[in-house]
């Protein structure tokens, strides 16, 4: 049986990472209107909300067939539209990750963009006929259930709108950030992230499929570790069953934060990648969960 090596070559190393891509992803695309003051509150700073009396949540589920940087793997991410100055995007609040490839995923996305991205038990998203359903398991609570009708009737202008996405590329602004912790006892200063950037994640969603949708019901189960629930539906607004690949342009910064000012952000950076454990005496888990 063939041995990898503790060292690898500089010239192997050469492709790490190379052209990054998430090719054939296919499951759910969704939005909904949230509560303004919990996107208010939970809005890291020096972002802005676009609208912020209807703030609007964008989350996915789908199962990303042909990533060029790990086997495949289902992915879910919740975030919030918002704006940076005069650039539209979203932020990503969080990021689940199950399957063959989802460590690999976690480990670049989160060492290499800062993405909040964290493992979970299952995640499913599937489709029969005009019927799609989506749901996410993480340490042993179902955080997110969604159920979408397919091509439904009296939709012209959203069925429109999809055939338009068709063959379409969509370029757009991810917002993410990267830190710098200082791990151990607390220092005297109090400061717990030493920098933190805020990045421009450009990026282009190329659809082959796009099919409008009507959210029928989304269920999230509270918890300590993963709220999504957080984001409660205040007026469902899109699904689509899509099939798209998403290719990275590259990372631009935006801004930067040091000591107190970088640690300012941590409240807001903290439970989309760490869990309470880190922060609490009283922790244990058994089984599978």
């Amino acid at each position: 049986m063939k041995n990898g090596s503790f060292f690898v070559p500089t010239e192997q190393l050469a492709g790490f990472m190379k052209n990054p891509e998430m090719k054939n992803c296919e499951g759910l695309l969704l939005s909904w209107e949230t509560d303004p003051a919990v996107a208010r509150r939970i809005l890291p700073p020096p972002l802005e909300l676009i609208d912020p009396q209807h703030p609007v949540v964008s989350a996915y589920v789908v199962n990303i067939r042909e990533p060029t940087f790990a086997p495949w793997h289902m992915e879910a991410c919740i975030g919030l539209l918002c704006r940076y100055r005069e650039i539209p995007g979203i932020t990503l609040l969080n990021l689940q990750l199950s399957g063959p490839g989802a460590l690999m995923g976690l480990c670049t996305g989160r060492e290499g963009s800062g993405l909040p991205k964290k493992l979970c038990e299952r995640i499913i998203v599937e489709r029969t006929d005009d019927y799609a359903r989506a749901f996410v398991e993480a340490k042993g609570r179902r955080i997110f259930d969604v159920e979408v009708e397919l091509n439904p009737p009296g939709m012209p202008e959203l069925a429109k709108a999809a055939k338009a996405k068709r063959g379409a590329k969509e370029r757009g602004s991810c917002f993410v950030f990267t830190t710098e912790l200082r791990v151990g006892s607390v220092p005297a200063d109090g400061i717990m992230l030493s920098r933190a950037r805020l990045l421009n994640y450009d990026n282009v969603n190329a659809f082959e499929v796009c099919e409008p949708g009507a959210i029928k019901s989304i269920a999230m189960e509270p918890s300590l570790d993963d709220p999504w629930a957080e984001l409660s539906v205040v007026k469902p607004l899109y699904g689509a069953w899509s099939v798209y690949s998403n290719p990275i342009l590259g990372t631009s910064v935006l801004a930067e934060f040091q000591d107190a000012e970088a640690n300012k952000l941590f409240p807001y950076l903290f439970a989309g990648r760490f869990d309470r454990s880190t922060i609490c005496p009283g922790h244990q888990r058994y089984g599978q969960f």
